[in-house]
């Protein structure tokens, strides 16, 4: 009997190993399930749905009421802000420039009042400063206002913010800065055409583009220069050559066309 207890106790020795790996086993794998558990409410409550279906993984970007404006800031400190950055910047660029001009091309640095005048209390810089604070923060102000009021994001509301932003021209006039958004809003009208599939993009569409243009300009400049800007005359006159007055050559021209037309 001792002998039979002795070849059983290793056999018993064995299975209560067993046992308390499945024990184990068990316990790791409960723990597992509930960490993954844990970690899934976890990634729940930091979602935040908002009423266009966008699911932001930080609520921390999100501390307005509506879910939808993405700035940490509430949207009237954060259009503030944002004025405040335009300002100094197109001022601080503007003011900069005209200051550095006049020390060493102008060298005002002989009149110091004189200098700042022109430079740091001059009406241009401020004027910029206020155009591209207004501008940015304006922008960003009204398409907050509108997210508040209509409580979705959408393309009407940078449509409405992009047009009263626009204002903020009158502190700045500039013709070449209009131009320039004319030239950029229609190609983004293009390209958006083109993804869209109403119309279709061709290899050489710039040269054409360019060809149309010289057309409209030369024309204008042979046959009626008083609508193209002056600035525009002196640089093809200066293209053409020094001893060449492209102006009066035109002249002529429109000149000699005129008298055939009387004699017919």
């Amino acid at each position: 009997m001792e002998n039979q207890n002795q070849e059983n106790s290793p056999n018993e020795e064995i299975t209560t190993e067993s046992q308390q790996h499945t024990i184990n086993t068990n316990v790791s794998q409960e723990e597992l399930e509930s960490e993954i558990k844990r970690s899934e409410e976890s990634i729940k409550v930091t979602e935040v749905t908002t009423t266009d279906g966008l699911k932001p993984t930080d609520t921390r970007e999100y501390i307005n009421k509506n879910g939808i404006c993405r700035h940490r800031d509430n949207c009237a400190i954060s259009t503030l802000k944002t004025i405040i950055r335009g300002f100094a910047i197109g001022y601080g660029l503007r003011a900069g420039i005209a200051l550095l001009t006049g020390l060493i091309l102008r060298k005002l640095y002989r009149n110091p009042r004189k200098l700042i005048n022109q430079s740091i209390l001059h009406k241009d810089p401020i004027g910029f400063g206020l155009f591209l604070g207004f501008y940015t923060g304006g922008f960003k102000g009204i398409n907050c206002l509108l997210r508040a009021i209509r409580g979705k994001e959408d393309g009407l509301n940078s449509i409405v913010a992009g047009f009263v932003a626009g204002s903020a021209m009158m502190f700045s006039k500039s013709t070449e800065m209009a131009l320039y958004l004319f030239a950029r809003a229609l190609e983004s009208l293009f390209n958006a055409a083109v993804k869209r599939g109403y119309l279709k993009s061709y290899k050489h569409g710039d040269s054409v583009l360019f060809c149309l243009c010289t057309t409209i300009l030369f024309h204008g400049f042979v046959w009626e220069p008083t609508t193209v800007r002056p600035s525009y005359m002196k640089f093809i006159s200066k293209v053409a050559g020094k001893n060449r007055d492209i102006g009066a050559i035109t002249s002529v021209i429109r000149d000699m066309y005129y008298q055939q037309q009387q004699q017919k």
